[in-house]
C-alpha cells in the first residue's frame, strides 16, 4: 500500500513529467523513421547535385562545347557486361584463280598451233622427185627443174624447203657442170608438211650467167649433149633425170 501511495504522491507532485517522457519517446521514434526514409530514398537515385551536373553535361554536348568537370566524376554502376565468346576465325582457303576466257583462248591457240606445226620432219620421211619442164632444150633456152617433196609421216612436221636448202646438180659424163648452190640462193624458209601433200620448188639454170662466179656452170657456150640432173636436200636425193641440150641449128647431130 505504501508503494502505491508513493507512486501517487510522485505523480501528483510533478504531473508534467509523464507527458515529457512520452514526447521524447515519440520524437525518438519519428527521428528513426525519418532516417530510414532518407536512407531508402537516397539509394533509389542520384543526389540532386549529380542530376544537375548530368543535365549540364547534356546541354554542353548539344551545344558542342567542352564538358564541365562534373561530367568526369565517377560513373554510376551499371550492369556488368558479360563476355561474349568470339569464335576463332577460320582460315580462309584461297581458291585458284579460274583462267579467263582470253587465257583459255591463248592456251587453245597454242595447243592448236603446236598440233598444227608439229616437230621437225625426219629426213628419211621425205620423198624427193625431180622433173624437167622439157625433155630437150634448144640453145638459148634455160632448163627448168621442178623438185617435189612429199612427207610420209603420219603427223604434220616442219622442214626448211627452198633454194637455200635444195640443190640441183647437173652432170655430163660423170662430171659436175652446174650446181644451183653456186648461185648464192637465199636462206630457205620453214615449210609445213602434211602427209601426201607435195611441196614444189622450181629452179632454173641460166647458162649465160656470169655473176656470181660459177652460177652459169662450167659448160662451154654452145655445148650440147645428154645430161643428168639430181636434187638433194636434208641428206635425201632424187633419182637422176636425163634431159638434152640441143646443138645450134645446122650443127651435126
Amino acid at each position: 500500500m505504501r508503494l502505491n501511495a508513493n507512486r501517487e504522491s510522485r505523480r501528483s507532485a510533478d504531473p508534467n513529467a509523464y507527458w515529457r517522457r512520452r514526447f521524447f519517446i515519440l520524437g525518438g521514434g519519428l527521428a528513426v523513421l525519418a532516417l530510414l526514409a532518407w536512407f531508402l530514398t537516397g539509394r533509389a537515385g542520384p543526389p540532386a547535385g549529380a542530376a544537375a551536373a548530368a543535365q549540364e553535361s547534356n546541354a554542353a554536348l548539344q551545344a558542342g562545347n567542352a564538358l564541365p568537370s562534373a561530367a568526369y566524376g565517377s560513373a554510376w554502376p551499371g550492369p556488368t557486361p558479360t563476355a561474349s565468346a568470339t569464335p576463332a576465325p577460320h582460315p580462309t582457303v584461297k581458291a585458284s584463280p579460274k583462267p579467263t576466257r582470253s587465257a583459255k583462248s591463248d592456251a587453245g591457240k597454242r595447243s592448236r598451233t603446236a598440233a598444227k606445226t608439229g616437230s621437225r620432219c625426219a629426213p628419211a620421211g621425205i620423198v624427193l622427185s625431180l622433173y624437167t619442164s622439157q625433155d630437150s632444150y634448144p640453145q638459148g633456152t634455160q632448163p627448168r627443174f621442178q623438185v617435189f617433196a612429199v612427207s610420209t609421216a603420219a603427223a604434220e612436221c616442219q622442214l626448211a624447203f627452198g633454194p637455200g636448202s635444195v640443190h640441183v646438180v647437173v652432170t655430163y659424163l660423170g662430171q659436175v657442170k652446174w650446181d644451183s648452190a653456186s648461185c648464192a640462193p637465199a636462206a630457205a624458209k620453214t615449210v609445213q608438211f602434211k602427209r601426201g601433200v607435195p611441196q614444189v620448188l622450181t629452179i632454173s639454170w641460166n647458162r649465160a650467167a656470169t655473176k656470181p662466179a660459177g652460177c652459169a656452170g662450167s659448160l662451154p657456150a654452145g655445148a650440147w649433149g645428154t645430161f643428168q640432173a639430181v636434187a638433194t636436200t636434208a641428206g635425201q636425193s632424187t633419182p637422176a633425170r636425163t634431159f638434152k641440150l640441143l646443138p645450134k641449128t645446122g650443127t651435126g647431130g
